[in-house]
C-alpha cells in the first residue's frame, strides 16, 4: 500500500505541475507580444487585442517618400484619406512575404466594396534587387491595386525603425540563393488621418484585420 500512496502523491504532483505550466504559458501568450514589441523598440502599445497590438499614442505616422513601381516618388502622405496596410518584405522572400500578400488579398476580399478605402502597401527591404519593375510584377501578381515601394536600403531602414522593423542580409547554407533577408514580418495599420493605429503579428487572421478596419471606418463616419 505504501507504493500505491507514493504513486498517488506523484500523480497529484504531476497534475498540479501541469496545471501550473498551463497558467504560466497562458499568461506568456497574453503578454509576450507586448514584451517582445517593447524589446524591439516599437512605440508603446496597450494590451493586445485578439489579433493585434493597439498602438497607444496619438502621434501621426512619420511621412516618408519612396519610389513606386511606376518609378515615381510616392509619399505616405499621398495616401491620406485612406487606411494603409503597410508591410516590409522583398520579392525573393521564400515564405513570409507571399503569405503576407496572400493575407492582404483575403482582407480585401472580406472588405468587399469597402476595400476601395484601403491602400495595401509593400515596402522592399531589398532595394538592390527590387527595382520598380520587379516590384510591379511581384505585387500585381497578387492584386493589380497593391502598391509596391522601393528605395535605398539605408533610407528604408530609417523608415522601418519608426515601426520597430529590423532587417539584415544572411547567406543561407545549402541553397543556391545569393542571400536572404531576415526581416520583421508584422503588418501596420495607419488610419485616414495618418495615425498609426495597429500592429499585426505575422499570420494574424485576415478576418480580424478586416473587422478592425470596418470598425474604424464606422468611427470615422460618426466623428463630428
Amino acid at each position: 500500500m505504501k507504493w500505491l500512496k507514493r504513486d498517488s502523491v506523484q500523480l497529484i504532483a504531476a497534475v498540479v505541475g501541469a496545471l501550473a505550466l498551463t497558467v504560466i504559458f497562458g499568461l506568456l501568450g497574453a503578454f509576450a507580444p507586448n514584451i517582445l514589441e517593447a524589446a524591439r523598440g516599437t512605440e508603446p502599445v496597450s494590451s493586445p487585442t485578439p489579433g493585434g497590438l493597439r498602438v497607444n499614442h496619438n502621434t501621426p505616422a512619420r511621412d516618408f517618400t519612396l519610389t513606386d513601381y511606376n518609378n515615381r516618388p510616392l509619399s505616405l502622405s499621398d495616401l491620406r484619406g485612406k487606411f494603409v496596410l503597410l508591410f516590409f518584405g522583398y520579392t525573393h522572400c521564400p515564405d513570409i512575404c507571399p503569405l503576407a500578400l496572400g493575407e492582404f488579398k483575403a482582407v480585401k476580399r472580406i472588405l468587399g466594396d469597402q476595400a476601395e478605402q484601403v491602400a495595401f502597401v509593400m515596402i522592399s527591404v531589398d532595394g538592390s534587387r527590387d527595382t520598380p519593375d520587379v516590384m510591379r510584377r511581384y505585387v500585381q501578381a497578387f492584386d493589380p491595386t497593391f502598391i509596391g515601394l522601393t528605395g535605398d536600403e539605408l533610407k528604408v531602414q530609417r523608415i522601418g525603425m519608426d515601426y520597430g522593423v529590423r532587417f539584415a542580409r544572411r547567406k543561407p547554407e545549402g541553397t543556391a540563393a545569393t542571400y536572404l533577408v531576415d526581416h520583421t514580418g508584422h503588418t501596420y495599420l495607419i488610419d485616414p488621418r495618418g495615425y498609426w493605429r495597429m500592429t499585426y503579428p505575422f499570420q494574424t487572421p485576415p478576418a480580424i484585420i478586416a473587422a478592425d478596419i470596418t470598425r474604424m471606418m464606422g468611427e470615422v463616419k460618426s466623428a463630428p
